[in-house]
């Protein structure tokens, strides 16, 4: 079965912590199916098909653009077959698929983009801040 993350362009192994991994998919899957609605896109191959799609649109170029040149750079450069083992980390990633969902109704579409915005800034940062944690406490 081909990993749902190669849409995005990355690899997860499926021999991480399963409730980690599960709820990282569902959150992909949320952006993904969030980014199709929010373009009015149906179907795409992969992120750069879609993202060209999108520029062809000639809709909200800007956020195109960030995640061209920010966003994707930023979720290739995080290592997600290293991710922490922690409750905490389970905990910040359901909160924002929570908050995602809760936008899916699109009453206000550009908070759809501010929470994929939010999410792919602040990944890295869940992440290093587990880790961080986690360090501290076996040095206690």
């Amino acid at each position: 079965m081909k990993n749902k993350l190669t849409w995005f362009d990355l690899n997860l192994r499926t021999d991480t912590e399963f409730k980690i991994s599960c709820c990282l998919l569902r959150l992909f899957d949320l952006i993904k199916e969030s980014l199709h609605t929010y373009f009015n896109i149906k179907n795409s191959k992969d992120i750069y098909d879609f993202l060209s799609q999108a520029e062809r649109q000639n809709k909200d170029n800007l956020f195109v653009e960030w995640f061209l040149n920010k966003g994707i750079p930023k979720l290739n450069s995080i290592d997600l077959n290293n991710l922490p083992k922690d409750d905490r980390f389970l905990a910040m990633l359901e909160l924002d698929e929570y908050i995602l969902k809760s936008e899916m109704d699109f009453a206000d579409p550009e908070e759809i983009r501010s929470c994929i915005i939010s999410f792919v800034s602040s990944l890295q940062q869940y992440i290093d801040l587990c880790k961080e944690d986690l360090n501290e406490e076996y040095r206690d």
